[in-house]
């Protein structure tokens, strides 16, 4: 009998700790609160040099994430994507910032050798790729009506 209510006792307490137990969710940017300026994005590659010869530049819009804000530059000659140049990329903590860091130089080659913005996205970083690729295709798209 004592082992019962020893056991129902230590339940009994071990529900109450996990039920009172607190998590913290990561921090994530509120609706609306992309639009206001974002302190010190980091601009990520090479800075693409003034377009010569018929080449466009444009710049995509800011695109978000609940967890990021990224907008590219992008350099078009002809038809063909010649440069890419991430202009902002933050992050909402240093997990998100990590998966920028690795995501955008990856997105920035594939596109590159595509010559456009009909790239995959990272795995493990879609929906940085996603808004990445958006604001990409909305830069190529600018720079061709220019």
């Amino acid at each position: 009998m004592r082992r019962v209510v020893a056991a129902l006792v230590v339940t009994a307490v071990a529900v109450v700790l996990l039920a009172r137990f607190e998590t913290h969710p990561p921090v994530t940017l509120r609706p609306g609160e992309a639009e206001r300026p974002q302190p010190a994005p980091r601009v990520q590659g090479p800075r693409c040099p003034p377009a010569e010869g018929g080449g466009r530049t444009a710049t995509g819009p800011a695109m978000t994430t609940p967890f990021s804000v990224i907008q590219v530059r992008a350099t078009v000659s002809g038809r063909r994507l010649t440069c890419v140049e991430t202009v902002a990329i933050s992050g909402d903590g240093p997990y998100t910032e990590a998966l920028n860091a690795r995501a955008e130089p990856i997105l920035r080659e594939e596109a590159l050798e595509a010559g456009g913005a009909d790239i995959d996205v990272v795995s493990g970083a879609t929906s940085t790729s996603r808004i990445w690729i958006e604001s990409l295709r909305d830069a190529i798209a600018e720079a061709r009506r220019g």
